[in-house]
């Protein structure tokens, strides 16, 4: 069997439909048993600005995204111009006939700054600022445009309706065909898409045979793909991931107030049916008691969760970047009042509103030091979709177990990345439950007689104690006693000595490849995924490297990082902010500088090929302190 390695671009407008479509395609290839990884981009705007998804087909499980494409899907005039520097020798080009006559000019919805660029690279080819002028800039590069008359074929097969309400569907459905999908696999896809709506489905399914009949009478069709055997899997984002992970791990109270990207994952719970592939849970989870509020700002949402928390309710909140900034004030009064609170951060593009549909990790610093003094919080981070229904369980476990607020930290990204599960390991689904004891009067809510820093939480309503904003002592009567002052800011900070100890190493840092391998990438977050492909590719080349993946940033793992990195001979930090945010925290703990850094701040998804493009030329450059910064993307 051939290697097969297809990169696919769906691009339109903002609410048309374009999720569908990738949907459609991304359906039809697993029926064909092969594993699909996407990633969702769009505008911040409800309806016509560019949207497009980037997905990945392979036999075996992609971890990154890859240009050029091999396949650019146009279901609009904006989306060709958008895109045409994402093509490469022999990509294909889909798109309407009708519109290669559209002006640049004319092209509203492209953002200002976007349109000077596109006619500047035309006007250094000397070619029209239109679609016909771009189509022929794209076939210089290699690309094969194909013009195809959508409107004809639709109304070929539906006789009634609007032709360009059924677009999306015919896109994917002549992109599979011309990738060798089996028709029966592009049909059940459509089935499984509108699987409610029986009437839609069946004009869908027309319009997806008049899409192979055009191509197999125009001699488009590719070489017929070989059906794979597979197992069931599980098709999630990395919101479904944290959604899953906290239901499973025991949440029975999520707050939110509506903002991207971190909506859907509240969403996702207010629809326990959503999670039907656990069949025999599926009955359970409706009746879990998962209460899930949408407050009036992120103010009410932080509180009400903390409040919840307080009575020993496994409490979470999930939020974004301008959200989190409002909830600062609430986390140091569930700091020092040593309250089991998670706050799931979604990062996005800052400062300000920033890029709010777009991928940033730039909340890291903030996450880590939020709120005014000094108290104990943990900050782990996810780096794909699987990882994100386990750590979303620990973060629960971890706020309960070290009584403290966790901050756990996706970005945007992840969050709209969609990957193939192949299954859930329910060996590592753990709720580690605790114990309350009733205690009556002078309960000792605050003890201070703790080795480990950690006080029994207490049966709320049954023992009698005092929770404050103030410093206090420990029946929480408010206190500005010195030396009180004293033992309970130090009791407070055992419980990070307390959870170093205690969680798994492999929860907090990861080594993936040779110990003594000559280049280290460092990275946390999304970037995990292509980095594991960029080392495999420079290890065809004879190059050895390997990876130090972090997880947790408070507690730090600073003994098995310091231990990792001082075995290599380059060091290269790989992340998506402009300062190298946790590459400071390594050298902060550390003393080891970040010879070398590999940085995206335009609010795009890095990609296997540019990481490995200036992975080659900071190996190449014998000068340390080397910097590339990564711009691609639409």
């Amino acid at each position: 069997m051939k290697n097969i390695d297809i990169n696919i671009t769906v691009g339109g407008p903002q609410g048309g439909g374009i999720d569908t479509s990738s949907n459609m395609i991304s359906r039809a290839f697993a029926e064909s048993g092969y594993n699909v990884f996407g990633v969702r981009e769009y505008h911040s705007n409800i309806k016509g600005r560019h949207s497009y998804t980037h997905v990945r087909i392979k036999k075996e499980r992609p971890r990154s995204l890859k240009y050029p494409v091999d396949f650019l899907v146009a279901l609009d005039p904006d989306s060709i111009f958008e895109h045409l520097e994402d093509i490469g020798n022999g990509t294909k080009i889909i798109y309407d006939s009708s519109i290669e006559k559209a002006e640049l000019s004319q092209a509203r919805m492209i953002m200002r700054d976007t349109s000077k660029a596109i006619k500047n690279v035309l006007d250094e080819g000397n070619f029209p600022n239109n679609i016909a002028g771009a189509v022929q800039w794209m076939k210089s590069k290699g690309a094969v445009p194909l013009a195809i008359p959508f409107t004809a074929i639709v109304q070929e097969a539906i006789s009634e309706g609007v032709p360009s309400r059924y677009f999306n569907t015919l896109g994917a459905a002549l992109t599979l065909a011309m990738a060798g999908v089996d028709l029966q696999y592009m049909e059940r896809s459509i089935r499984l898409v509108f699987a409610e709506k029986e009437a839609i489905a069946e004009e869908n399914v027309r319009v997806v045979k008049a899409a192979y009949d055009y191509c197999v009478k125009n001699s488009l069709m590719g070489e017929t793909l070989p059906y794979i055997e597979h197992s069931k899997r599980f098709l999630l984002t990395g919101n479904d991931g944290a959604a899953i992970g906290k239901m499973m791990g025991g949440l029975r109270m999520q707050t939110y107030y509506p903002i991207t990207p971190a909506s859907d994952e509240s969403t996702i719970m207010e629809s326990h049916n959503y999670i039907r592939w656990v069949e025999s849970e599926a009955s359970k989870m409706k009746d879990a008691g998962i209460v899930v509020v949408q407050c009036e700002d992120e103010l009410s949402a932080v509180t009400m969760a903390t409040g919840a928390a307080i009575t020993g309710t496994r409490s979470s909140t999930a939020t974004s970047g301008p959200g989190f900034s409002l909830m600062a004030e609430a986390l140091g009064f569930a700091g020092i009042s040593e309250i089991p609170l998670v706050v799931t951060l979604y990062q996005r593009g800052g400062p300000s509103t920033g890029l709010p549909t777009r991928n940033g990790q730039s909340d890291l610093d903030f996450a880590m030091h939020a709120g005014h003094g000094e108290f104990p919080r943990i900050v782990m981070s996810s780096g794909d979709v699987e990882e994100c229904i386990y750590d979303s369980m620990n973060a629960l476990n971890y706020a309960q177990r070290y009584q403290l607020p966790v901050i756990h930290l996706i970005d945007k990204n992840l969050a709209n990345t969609s990957d193939f599960i192949p299954s859930i390991d329910e060996k590592k689904v753990r709720v580690t439950a605790h114990k309350f004891e009733k205690h009556g009067l002078n309960f000792k809510r605050y003890n201070l007689d703790t080795d480990n820093g950690i006080s029994n939480l207490g049966a709320f309503g049954k023992d009698i104690f005092w929770m404050t904003g103030d410093e206090h002592d420990e029946l929480g009567h408010v206190t500005e006693d010195g030396p009180v002052r004293d033992r309970m800011m130090e009791k407070r900070f055992r419980k990070l000595e307390t959870a170093y100890a205690e969680i798994p190493a492999d929860e907090m840092a990861q080594l993936h490849g040779d110990s003594k391998a000559d280049i280290t990438f460092i990275t946390w977050g999304s970037q995990k995924g292509p980095i594991l492909d960029v080392i495999d590719d420079l290890k065809k080349e004879g190059i050895s490297a390997n990876l130090l993946y972090l997880k947790m940033f408070t507690p730090f793992p600073k003994k098995f990082v310091k231990e990792v990195l001082s075995k290599s001979r380059i060091i290269i930090d790989v992340e998506s902010n402009f300062l190298g945010q946790a590459g400071k925290i390594v050298t902060a703990n550390t003393g080891i500088e970040m010879t070398n850094t590999i940085l995206k701040y335009n609010g795009r998804h890095m990609t296997e090929d540019e990481i490995l493009r200036a992975a080659k030329e900071i190996i190449k450059d014998k000068n340390k302190n080397v910097q590339k910064v990564l711009s691609h993307g639409a």
